[in-house]
């Protein structure tokens, strides 16, 4: 007698046949490909940038495709095995030649184009191509195609054009409503997202950046509605309907999480409102958001697919595999993954908090002792957002430099520079000064690469607030130092100063910057004068040191 636990051989045979394991090895082929490029997308959902919820991307890929299966839904017969390598090759291919060829990763142009998530779809295709057929890829076309979503530029694209009127919307509701219900008062200011709460030694500010605006929320739902319009039927309008609704109240709701903000911050201080509540309060609201749309949809008059009076297509109903024997092709994909996963892995080199610092390990920038000879030093004052966006041990502190007469390199007007100190290195990827330039609406004039010395590559941004009409020109770099507690942290470092075309500067004649706008050549060859100054100080406090003596050496 067999014991009831116990399955006959022929039995477990049958559950490992019924086991999707080519599916699992097209998963597991794509993690190993993209290995490194799927790594950033999964760490920027830890942080509060509008683009994090791209991670979510591959995730509901796979539940589209899933469910596409699950519904049964007729196919395309195609059973030319001859055609699957050919469109399988040519994919792999294509995607093969663009990841290994085109990037330029040390660049920071890659890091905001992102090239490797654009073949994501291309290599996909090309895997079910080769292990299910031509007839399958056509099938799952939605969800592959879904897969080009975590490409940022369109979403950068949109943010461009949507977060400074978000932003504004909000902070003029939020102003309307603290004037009805006073726990918090608007601040003076060109752009009126600052709110103040509390007196005296008490009072803090609650600034309404793009983060806090919606945006996030907003790009969060974009996602997931699209995903979900799959699963449904009904007619255009009606979707169109529900998705418009779903993005209203996403912002309605955003807008009640940051009044709920002001009046927990009121009541019991900042503490509670922006250590405790803030950091969840995102994503309650925005789950909140999902729930209740997907609830309604019966009430726009959509249905969710169901597939359980279709016919399914396995084996298991009388139609055959499209693919029964992939030996061959699955040795073909796992040697192309190979190649692939270890390019990708070598991104990680490149990165933005790699390709600013290239080879230099200089000591850390002490805000109060980095003097520029000439120049004197003014403490302004510490930048809040740095822990909500930084992490929590993460400073921002802000100086102003002004020249005296014994300077070499001049400027009439107050030059100011950022220290942004952490130890997570990914917020500085995630937040990349062209990006958040791009993120807020401002209108970039010029970009270029300088090597400030130590080979130190910075980067030069000109750009125009718009609302203003102000034009600013940033220096801005990143290099990593050993705290005192012997872990590695990071800094970035920006310099930058205001109406440069018409400043009476002065600089190092032997700088050369291929600056794109004639107007702010001899503002970017001011700042890269400046940022040399600043190297050069760094390598001097660093000579009576012999530990960072011995780092610079290596």
């Amino acid at each position: 007698m067999i014991p009831p636990t116990a399955r006959p051989a022929s039995a477990r045979l049958a559950v490992a046949r019924r086991f999707p394991l080519r599916a699992a090895a097209v998963i597991g082929l794509v993690l190993l490909a993209y290995n490194y490029s799927l790594m950033t997308l999964v760490r920027g959902l830890t942080l509060q940038t509008p683009l994090a919820y791209l991670a979510l991307v591959p995730a509901l890929a796979l539940v589209l495709a899933i469910a596409r299966l699950r519904l049964g839904l007729p196919e395309t017969q195609i059973h030319d095995r001859q055609l699957d390598w050919i469109v399988g090759l040519a994919l792999l291919a294509g995607a093969s030649a663009i990841l290994i060829l085109a990037p330029q990763p040390a660049t920071s142009e890659f890091w905001l184009g992102r090239m490797d998530l654009l073949t994501l779809p291309l290599y996909v295709a090309g895997l079910v191509s080769l292990l299910f057929g031509v007839r399958r890829v056509w099938a799952l076309r939605f969800p592959i195609l879904f897969l080009l979503l975590a490409w940022p530029i369109p979403f950068t694209w949109l943010l461009s054009v949507t977060a400074v009127p978000l932003t504004d919307f909000t902070a003029g509701a939020v102003a309307l409503i603290t004037q009805i219900i006073p726990v918090a008062r608007q601040a003076g200011g060109d752009d009126g997202t600052l709110f103040l709460i509390g007196s005296g030694d008490n009072m803090f500010g609650v600034g309404i950046g793009s983060a806090c605006s919606g945006v996030n929320s907003f790009i969060g739902f974009l996602l997931l509605g699209v995903a979900t319009l799959y699963l449904v039927q009904g007619t255009a309008l009606r979707r169109v309907a529900w998705l418009a609704t779903g993005l209203l109240l996403i912002i309605a709701l955003n807008l009640a999480r940051i009044m709920a903000i002001l009046v927990v911050g009121n009541a019991f201080g900042q503490e509670a409102a922006l250590d405790i509540l803030h950091p969840i309060a995102g994503l309650v609201v925005f789950n909140i958001g999902v729930l209740v749309m997907l609830v309604l949809a019966p009430a726009f008059g959509l249905r969710y697919a169901n597939g359980s009076s279709r016919a399914h297509e396995t084996g298991e109903h009388g139609r055959p595999a499209p693919v029964r024997r992939v030996s061959a092709a699955l040795l073909v994909a796992m040697g192309v993954a190979a190649i692939l996963g270890v390019t990708n892995a070598a991104y990680a080199r490149y990165e933005s908090i790699s390709s600013g610092l290239a080879d230099a390990r200089l000591a850390r920038i002490d805000i109060e002792t980095a003097h520029v000879p000439g120049w004197d030093v003014s403490f302004v004052g510490n930048v809040g957002q740095a822990r909500q966006y930084f992490g929590d041990t993460a400073t921002w502190e802000r100086v102003a430099y002004r020249p005296t007469s014994q300077a070499e390199i001049t400027s009439d007007r107050t030059v100011y520079i950022d220290v942004l100190t952490t130890d997570d290195a990914g917020t500085f990827a995630a937040y990349g000064l062209e990006a958040c330039y791009t993120f807020h609406g401002f209108e970039i004039s010029s970009v270029a690469q300088v090597d400030i010395g130590a080979g130190v590559q910075a980067e030069v941004i000109d750009y125009t607030n718009v609302k203003n009409g102000i034009e600013w020109s940033a220096l801005w770099w990143e290099w990593p130092y050993t705290a005192e507690s012997g872990e590695t942290r990071y800094q970035r470092i920006v310099v930058y100063i205001s109406d440069g075309p018409n400043a009476t500067l002065t600089a190092f004649s032997d700088i050369d910057i291929p600056t794109q706008d004639p107007r702010f050549i001899e503002t970017d060859r001011f700042l890269a004068s400046l940022g040399r100054s600043i190297v050069d100080s760094q390598l001097a406090a660093a000579e009576g040191d012999g530990e960072a003596a011995s780092v610079l050496n290596n």
